[in-house]
């Protein structure tokens, strides 16, 4: 069996722990990873990502993958086993913040929920022929006790019956009480953990678009829409064509569900982090070996100055891949030019390219200036930002395309501080829609630049030539 991969740099702590128990278990199958997709079903590569944590396995894989192992060895699961992967993949999941994760954490949940909800029919089933078992017996020992009193009544002589009888009925009696109270309980226990599944099911069709649509105004991603900045943001549409029985919810608006074709893993690949002494400024785009495209914002350096914010960078620039290889970077160019904080502070289309002094491994994008994106199409965003207690993390979301503010995208969606900089890219095409260039401080959204915006930088109009056809 091949060595496997090490892990990613960037991986959490998570994904890491969940991948390495993974790990552990594939181990004990002695088997190539080709030969087990060949033998589940999968492709080679999905396995792959899974040991590796690239990508975060499926319930079903960990659960196939440990019955697996534990055929291979003539043994079966333990409880002790799978409640240990389940609490780790759960961990996983949560950490991931990506609707996929979210879904998958919904499977997960309604998959215990039901287990719940199985466990305890079946000891409902049981205290219910316990209860009868029990409620028989004390009909049969009071029939004898009736058979044993007429018989002494009559002059009949003893035939030892009633020996014990009364404590036995004692006994029984009190038994059956408790039954009782068990098998209510355990209805009620019963009644809330369908009550769960019902709500988890609400809650996953929604997620994942099999619940009723609500009238809303929009239009999905359709290929060949218009441009954001040839429509109508008043104008209601209707959403011809799509199959509203396989669309998702996001807030109050939806899109289609059956258009996702964009590569994740060559969105994380291909968004690196840009910083300077040491410091996160933000996120950014790997063009080719040697440049980096990113707003201005995440290499504006904060510090002392007439105003909020000095415009120039602290340095010295660094540059953090996917991999977790770090290159110095100098500032090539913006837009707008480095001028007074007033100019740079809401200026348009806040860009910035820096050129890395060592060339670095791809994959690479070269955007498409002429992309177009209709509003209500969904936006994949996979960069770094501010997570909980453990500071700066890996997040993942889809943005929801609202319309246009001014020159800039409106987008909805679960933006965290720290995004700035991410590129988004579009579900349905792959395509570079734009850049986040701003959150905004209440609710949840903010603005992008839009990929058209990159052709006024001078550096990238060789890059950015107009296409055949």
């Amino acid at each position: 069996m091949a060595d496997l991969q090490p892990f990613d740099d960037d991986l959490g702590p998570e994904r890491v722990a969940l991948a390495r128990a993974l790990r552990d278990l594939f181990r004990g199958l002695e088997i190539s990873e080709r030969r087990y997709a060949v033998r589940r079903s999968y492709d080679s590569s999905t396995v792959s990502r899974f040991l590796s944590g690239k990508r975060l396995a499926s319930w079903e894989f960990v659960l196939n993958l440990l019955h697996d192992v534990a055929e291979q060895r003539g043994t079966v699961p333990t409880a002790e086993t799978t409640e240990m992967l389940r609490a780790l993949h759960t961990a996983a999941v949560k950490a991931g913040n990506s609707p996929v994760h979210k879904v998958q954490l919904l499977e997960q949940k309604l998959a215990r929920a039901d287990e719940e909800a199985r466990r305890t029919a079946q000891r409902e089933r049981w205290l219910e022929d316990t209860l009868q078992d029990r409620e028989h017996r004390i009909r049969d020992l009071q029939m004898r006790q009736r058979e044993l009193e007429t018989a002494l009544a009559e002059g009949a002589p003893y035939g030892g019956y009633g020996d014990g009888t009364d404590d036995e009925l004692a006994r029984l009696r009190a038994e059956v009480v408790a039954l009782q109270e068990e098998l209510e309980r355990t209805r009620e226990h019963h009644r809330a953990a369908e009550e769960r599944c019902e709500l988890l099911e609400r809650q996953l069709a929604e997620a994942e678009g099999r619940g009723r649509l609500p009238d809303v105004a929009g239009s999905p991603d359709v290929a060949g829409s218009p441009d954001v900045a040839g429509t109508d943001e008043g104008a209601s549409r209707e959403p011809a064509g799509v199959d509203l029985r396989n669309a998702h919810f996001n807030g109050d608006v939806y899109f289609n569900s059956d258009t996702w074709a964009v590569d994740e893993d060559f969105v994380d690949a291909v968004t690196v982090r840009v910083g300077w002494g040491g410091r996160f400024g933000g996120n950014g785009l790997l063009l080719d070996a040697g440049t980096v495209l990113t707003t201005a914002a995440a290499v504006v350096y904060p510090g002392p100055a007439v105003g909020p914010v000095v415009v120039t960078t602290g340095g010295p620039l660094e540059v953090t891949t996917a991999g977790g290889h770090r290159v110095a970077a100098v500032l090539a160019e913006c837009l707008p030019a480095w001028g007074s904080a007033n100019r740079f502070q809401g200026g348009f289309p806040n860009l910035a390219l820096l050129r890395l002094a060592d060339p670095v491994d791809g994959p690479f994008h070269v955007p498409d200036p002429g992309v177009k994106v209709a509003p209500g199409s969904r936006l994949l965003v996979s960069g770094y930002g501010l997570g909980g207690a453990r500071g700066w993390q890996r997040h993942s979301c889809v943005l929801q395309l609202q319309g246009r503010t001014g020159d800039w995208l409106r987008v909805e969606g679960e933006l965290v501080d720290g995004l700035t900089g991410a590129p988004a890219f579009h579900s349905a095409t792959g395509a570079l829609a734009g850049l986040v260039s701003a959150r905004l401080t209440e609710g949840q959204g903010g603005l992008l630049t839009p990929v058209a915006a990159l052709r006024g930088l001078t550096s990238l109009r060789g890059l950015l030539a107009p296409r055949p056809g």
